[in-house]
Order: structure tokens, then sequence, then C-alpha cells
């Protein structure tokens, strides 16, 4: 990993050289060739895909079939028809919790994020099931806890990859063994892990996963649902409308096969394109050293900031990212300081209130590094947290 090196191809470090933008797990700064890619396809190869007999809307089909080739090799799946293109993992979760049919209750990990807890809770609402919630345990899901909650009346196990909040890699693969072995569906919550780590869904034998594109150098608006051939095609669609069809009567309609039954009206062309732009910068790099990057400087934010009076450091050893408290300032306070000192970082509840309310605090500070991030980085954000205590202890 070179950062420096990394930096000049991003735009936005050319126009601002003094920002230390420490705020990735929210979202991720664009290098050149993700904007100019996008560019390039509205000025040279804007059509709408699948409907067009002439060349111009066969070369858009051809870039929006790549681009979900290119996710598919990226996660390792069996096929391209497994990668879904939605928003973001939002709407991935919602997809789910409106189409996916299954019986038995539902298992979410306490630090879930909202996006990926609410709409499983609107599911069982629905349908009347019973939400539980593998409780954290040091900053990672309880394995003992998932062992004592997932049973044979669970019908999906939803945990996340790799926290928002805290910023480790849960025991993913032990707690989807367990879920297995209780005939459960495994969705995971990939927006954390997949930018930052090599990821197999293969691998992991997960039955379905939501990531976004914004979270991994591609543009805003895009984002993608993978899940096997076999609970894709058992799944009824989300929306309906144009693009989704085989044939529509007066008295009935039926659907295409997946993807593109759950990709219904124009997609986000330019979206895909772009984030298939995106997974190229990244395989470039090896995920396995942007994965240690991301977890050297956390670990340089931690030693540093457990140096500090009134610090309380909430994510454990090893993780990608780090949330803090301390005694002296709201969470909001030590972000704005920081601003001062042109370091981006997020304050908060980072949308996991429930989690924050079983720690008994009100949030959290949150810095999250990426490829582009220097060590200088670091050492600025652990003066801007220094210079933060003198101001709110005087």
């Amino acid at each position: 990993m070179n950062p420096e090196k990394i930096r000049k191809d991003f735009p936005i470090f050319q126009e601002r050289s003094e920002l230390s933008y420490l705020d990735n797990a929210a979202t991720t700064q664009k290098p050149e060739v993700v904007t100019q890619t996008v560019k390039n396809f509205y000025e040279k190869k804007n059509a709408n895909v699948g409907r067009g007999l002439y060349d111009l809307s066969h070369e858009a089909t051809e870039a929006y079939r790549e681009a979900r080739i290119k996710v598919a090799d990226f996660i390792n799946a069996s096929t391209p028809d497994e990668i879904v293109f939605v928003r973001n993992t939002t709407e991935a979760y919602n997809l789910v919790a409106e189409s996916l049919d299954f019986m038995g209750d539902i298992v979410v990990g306490e630090m879930a994020h909202h996006s990926e807890q609410l709409p499983l809770r609107k599911n069982a609402n629905r349908h009347g099931k019973e939400v539980k919630y593998i409780e954290t345990e040091n900053g990672k899901l309880s394995v003992e806890s998932a062992e004592k909650l997932i049973d044979h009346e669970t019908g999906l196990v939803s945990i996340s990859h790799m926290s928002n909040v805290f910023g480790a890699e849960n025991p993913v693969d032990e707690i989807i063994e367990i879920a297995k072995a209780h005939n459960a569906i495994v969705l995971l919550d990939g927006a954390q892990s997949v930018p930052r780590m090599p990821v197999d869904v293969k691998e992991l034998d997960v039955d379905l996963m939501a990531f976004s594109g914004h979270k991994m150098l591609g543009p805003t608006g895009i984002g993608v649902l993978y899940g096997k051939k076999h609970v894709l095609e058992s799944m009824e669609p989300y929306q309906v409308g144009g693009g989704m069809i085989k044939s529509v009567s007066k008295e009935s309609a039926s659907w295409e096969d997946p993807p593109e039954k759950f990709e219904a009206g124009t997609p986000n062309v330019a979206g895909a394109v772009g984030l298939g732009a995106a997974v190229d910068y990244l395989n470039q790099l090896d995920m396995e050293e942007v994965k240690q990057h991301d977890i050297e400087l956390t670990s340089k934010m931690i030693e540093g900031l457990e140096e500090i009076e009134g610090i309380e450091v909430l994510s454990p050893e090893g993780s990608s990212l780090v949330s803090f408290t301390a005694d002296w300032a709201h969470p909001h306070d030590v972000a704005e300081v920081l601003n001062q000192h042109e370091v981006a970082v997020r304050a908060g509840h980072h949308c996991a209130q429930p989690q924050m309310e079983e720690l008994d605090i009100n949030g959290s500070t949150r810095a999250s590094p990426y490829i582009y991030n220097t060590e200088e980085d670091v050492e600025k954000f652990l003066e801007g947290v220094k210079e933060a205590r003198e101001v709110f202890k005087r």
C-alpha cells in the first residue's frame, strides 16, 4: 500500500490538500477513473439498456452486463445472475424483507445498522414473527449468544460482517455454521467488509449479502444484493413495472428470471458502470493489504487515544475503525474541533441506537481510515483530539 501515491488519483485531495478524511465508513471518496467512467458513459454510451435494437443501446447494455460480471467476480459469486443491482444496502434489505418467503423467527445482531434491522422488524411485525438479538461482547457478535438464540424455530439470521460502530470483523463463520445446522437462511450485511477485505460468498456460504457502491469508491445510488440463484428464484419481485416482465396481459403477468426480475424500470446504468470501474481500481490493489492498512492506522489511533485522559475506546484490537467516547465532551463537540483542524470524522449513534442504549451512551466519535489515509492523517487526528480535551477541560 502506498497511500501517498493513491491520493494522487483522487481529485478531492488535490482540491483540498489539507483534508484528512476519516469518515470512510459513511462513504468513500472517488478516484478520477470512476468519475471519468461515469462521465464517459453519459457522453458516449448513454442509452436505455435491454430495450433498443440500435448500436448505442447494445453498447450501453454490454457496459451494464460487464459491470455485473465484475461485481460477481469480486465477491466470487457463481454467476453474474446472482448479482442484483439496487440503490444501496438499505434497498437490498428492504427487497429481502418484502420478497423473501420464509417460516420462522428472525435473529439479528444487537449491533445491527438500522438499515439491517428495521426492514426485518417490519417483516416480523407483518407476519407475527419474533425478532431476537445476538448480544455484543467486546465489540463483536457473541457466538455464545448466537448459539442460545438460533434454533429450529429460526427462519432467518442476519449478521453484520463488520460493525460500523466497532469496526471489528465478526465471527461470522461460526454463526453461519450454527444457522445452517438449523436450516436457517443467512443474510450478511457486507456494507463495511466488502470495501476493505477479501470477501468470498462461496467460502462464507451465505444465502444473501448486501453492500453499497459508495462505500467502495463507487458512485452513490448503486448497491448490490447478492443471492444464491435458487434463493433469488424463490423470491417474488419487490417492485413491478417495465423491464422485469416476460409478458403482460390484462389478466396476468409473468416475470423475468433473476436478476432482471428485481430491477424494475430504467436501472442506474451509469452508477453500475461506475461501480465496475471502482472494482477495477480495487482489483489493482491487494484486498488483504487494504485490510491490513486500515487495521494498522486504526491501531495507531487507538494507541494514541488510550494515552489521552478521559477517553474510552469502544473498538477492540484488530478493528478497521475506531469509535470512542470522552467524559469531558459530547461526540459532536469533539467532531467539531476536529473539523476545525480539517479532520473529517463521524459523531453520533451511527444508525445503531439499540446498541448505544445497551452501552448506555448517547453516541460516539468515529474515525474510519481507508486506502488513501496516511500516518500524517492519524497524527492530525490525535492532535485534534488532544486540543479538544484542552478546550473542554478548561
